[in-house]
């Protein structure tokens, strides 16, 4: 039977590798939580300061987003 298994670290050719990994569970909880927040924000009408507006509420996404983003393109985050 044949080796399958594949590597997730590709070699660029310079010397440097690149790829992602799984971010850490507080990283993932982290980001999570931000946009359940969010959600609850919009959907169902709880009031959170810093998360009344349309733009803070798009602004809370792309941070909960970012800090996912990082969690997984860098390994010690």
């Amino acid at each position: 039977m044949a080796n399958t298994r594949t590597k997730s670290v590709k070699d660029m050719g310079n010397g440097h590798n690149m790829g992602l990994s799984t971010p850490s569970l507080l990283t993932f909880l982290l980001s999570f939580v931000i946009m359940l927040s969010v959600f609850f924000v919009k959907f169902f009408g709880a009031t959170i300061p810093g998360l009344n507006g349309e733009t803070t509420q798009f602004a809370g996404l792309l941070f909960a987003y970012i800090i996912l983003t990082m969690g997984c393109l860098l390994r010690s985050f």
